[in-house]
């Protein structure tokens, strides 16, 4: 991901307004980057980190080879520091934020001292408060970058000390161009857009796991339980050894076609049988089912599931669906 240029095409307005501010001497100490999963915020905060750490940068642009940029490329810069979950099921504890704050205190000949704060939402209450106090009073040129995709899960406090740079999704015809500039003329550009709501860095990742054709499989076999033409169990066995998230992330890309094919007037569902499926499940068995694999969605996150019995129930609920049409 990094070897993309910066920054991305809908990301020069941010770009130029926070190196601007760079130049006058006035960027904020702390800035917190706001947007949906897949529209770059990760590549931006490298990148710009990168660029601020460079001596040489060439139009607002880190140089790539000079010795900053060098250990900047191989995680070494001793003015740069990365805070993330040490496990996937655990938050930012406070001894890595006392860590990080006690190395800034060491003297740097660089023109900032930068933290890269990812997800910034799973910084646990003590974390956060000892990270409240070095924002309140920060170190000469230090530089905080907070990064959420949920920024009403961080303390008001702590919004309120850091400036709100936000990502939205580029328009449709900028996000697949550039998409069909990355991937092979073959890739079906339109639906991968559609299966990312928009986030051209996930529908590359899409590509690039051959996502849309386990989507089409997945859906093929929802149709098969609604119509009765595929057992439960037989189902569960097939997608057993399936990510769990990825399978639940798919089962709810799935209900939501189906809920704005019921809601929205002249939508146009990614597949034809989306269509179809809608008619046939009722708009409260959608709801309940959405929210039912959300939760499993967020256990799977931090405990260990039965998956095949897990399985068996989400795809016999679709076949009790079929028995009732």
């Amino acid at each position: 991901m990094n070897s993309y240029s910066a920054p991305l095409p809908w990301q020069t307005q941010q770009w130029q307004q926070l190196y601007r501010c760079h130049q006058e001497g006035r960027l904020a100490h702390a800035l917190l980057l706001v947007g949906q999963a897949g529209v770059g915020k990760t590549l931006f905060a490298a990148n710009f980190a990168k660029t601020l750490l460079c001596k040489q940068a060439v139009d607002q642009i880190a140089c790539g080879r000079c010795r900053d940029c060098v250990w900047v490329a191989a995680g070494t810069h001793p003015d740069l520091c990365l805070l993330a979950t040490e496990k996937a099921s655990q938050g930012i504890k406070i001894d890595q934020v006392r860590a990080v704050i006690e190395k800034l205190n060491h003297t740097s000949q660089a023109a900032y001292k930068i933290i890269v704060i990812n997800p910034a939402d799973s910084l646990l209450l003590a974390a956060s408060h000892a990270l409240l106090k070095s924002l309140e009073e920060p170190s000469e040129r230090t530089l905080f970058i907070l990064l959420t995709e949920k920024i009403e899960r961080l303390l008001p406090t702590l919004r309120s000390r850091c400036q709100v740079i936000r990502f939205t999704p580029p328009e449709k015809s900028l996000a697949t161009a550039w998409l069909a500039q990355q991937l092979p003329a073959s890739t079906p550009v339109d639906k991968l857009y559609h299966l990312s709501a928009g986030a051209p860095l996930l529908a590359l990742t899409y590509a690039q796991q051959n996502y849309y054709l386990f989507y089409t499989d997945l859906l093929a076999s929802l149709s098969q339980l609604l119509n009765q033409e595929l057992d439960p169990i037989h189902c569960a066995a097939h997608y057993v050894k399936t990510d769990a998230q990825q399978l639940l992330s798919t089962l709810l890309n799935v209900v939501s076609e189906l809920l704005k094919c019921q809601l929205l007037s002249g939508y146009t569902a990614i597949e034809g049988v989306l269509a179809h499926l809608a008619t046939c499940l009722s708009t409260d068995f959608l709801l309940q089912y959405f929210d039912d694999v959300m939760a499993l969605q967020a256990h799977t996150a931090k405990i260990t599931l039965n998956l095949p019995l897990m399985l068996e129930d989400l795809f016999s609920r679709w076949a009790i669906q079929g028995k009732l049409c």
